[in-house]
């Protein structure tokens, strides 16, 4: 089945842009951006929708309006309100798993400790396609793991995200149009660059 949807999981609020929770809406915005789209705000769902060309197809892009906890929620209603499947979906999260720069993409797998994921999850199966975003791991054992993720990107971090955006959709296209392990073997072999 042809991708139709990449969302981006967040928590909506000023108070919570570029933080490392919502690495993923940072990448969505750079897309839609790219795309000259602009956002538009969906009170069904809730979430932001743009609609752009993306890899030969016309893609919804969707930013929950939700907190991440209960990120599922609106996505659940958006698919079936458009009457799409989950697997035309993939997710942008951010992920403690790898540093940043990285991506890794991935079909299903458990939340390992995401509340968004595990929401998604829930709701939606594990059908979806997961584009895990790196933000590095938590700097200090004893640091609380929600301050580590609603912490904001330190600057390094936050450049190295940034530059590593034009391939991060470079493997998306490919995801779109060659299929996933085309766009493993581009993605997730990739170090950051220097």
């Amino acid at each position: 089945m042809p991708f139709s949807v990449i969302a981006a999981l967040g928590n909506p609020g000023r108070e919570y842009s570029a933080t490392r929770h919502n690495a993923g809406w940072i990448v969505i915005d750079a897309l839609a951006a790219q795309a000259g789209a602009s956002w538009q705000a969906e009170s069904r769902f809730p979430a932001s929708v743009a609609k752009v060309m993306f890899g030969g197809s016309s893609v919804f892009l969707v930013k929950p309006q939700s907190f991440m906890n209960v990120s599922g929620e609106p996505l659940a209603a958006f698919l079936r309100f458009h009457r799409l499947e989950s697997t035309g979906l993939v997710v942008l999260h951010d992920d403690i798993a790898f540093e940043p720069g990285q991506m890794r993409l991935a079909l299903g797998g458990s939340a390992a400790g995401h509340n968004g994921v595990a929401s998604c999850l829930q709701l939606l199966g594990d059908t979806f396609v997961r584009a895990r975003l790196g933000i590095g791991p938590k700097r200090h054992p004893e640091q609380d793991l929600a301050d580590h993720v609603l912490g904001k990107l330190p600057a390094a971090d936050l450049d190295q995200l940034q530059a590593r955006i034009p391939d991060f959709i470079q493997g998306l296209e490919t995801l779109f149009t060659r299929g996933l392990p085309a766009a493993q073997n581009l993605t997730n072999r990739k170090s950051p660059s220097p």
